[in-house]
């Protein structure tokens, strides 16, 4: 009987042992994939803009540094087709003559920080209030990039441009 239990404890513990490997790994895994894809975005900006791309770099570092949050770029520089695309999909999104993106002057970013087994994200649909306490908006101020979530007729809290 005793050794019985003692199997089961010692199946119990390494079950427990491989499933925090396993999130871990995940873990490591998401993380490298947001940074890889954040690198990209920004190669993509600098080829068209270093000013741009410099700009939008310390704003990420700043985030990163000075609040408790991560970045993932969800979007950067957009072809002039990809932003017809958008704008058929959704007639508030801006027209090509008009989008930063198309330009290499915008970003659209999510935010997400650790919360000891998962992860808590901020969004497009969080509120305006969510995004404010975040800092990030106060950052955004010290590079003069305007914030999506100023807009008064489309709620884009992801969205950060050089004016």
């Amino acid at each position: 009987m005793k050794k019985i239990k003692l199997k089961r404890i010692k199946l119990i513990g390494a079950i427990l042992v491989v499933t925090f490997c396993i999130w871990m790994l995940v873990g490591i895994g998401i993380w490298i994939n947001v940074k890889i894809t954040n690198w990209r975005r920004l190669s993509e900006i600098e080829r068209i803009s270093e000013a741009s791309y410099q700009t939008f770099s310390k704003f990420i570092d700043d985030i990163e540094s000075q609040t408790d949050w991560s970045v993932e770029i969800i979007s950067g520089l957009r072809s002039r087709e990809r932003q017809k695309e958008l704008l058929k999909e959704n007639s508030k999104n801006a027209s090509v003559d008009k989008s930063r993106h198309v330009l290499g002057r915008a970003i659209d970013i999510n935010l997400y920080q650790k919360n000891w087994l998962w992860r808590v994200w901020l969004k497009k649909y969080n509120s305006k209030k969510d995004w404010k306490n975040t800092g990030v908006v106060r950052i955004s101020e010290k590079y003069g990039l305007l914030w999506g979530g100023s807009y008064h007729n489309y709620h884009d809290p992801v969205h950060f441009e050089i004016r």
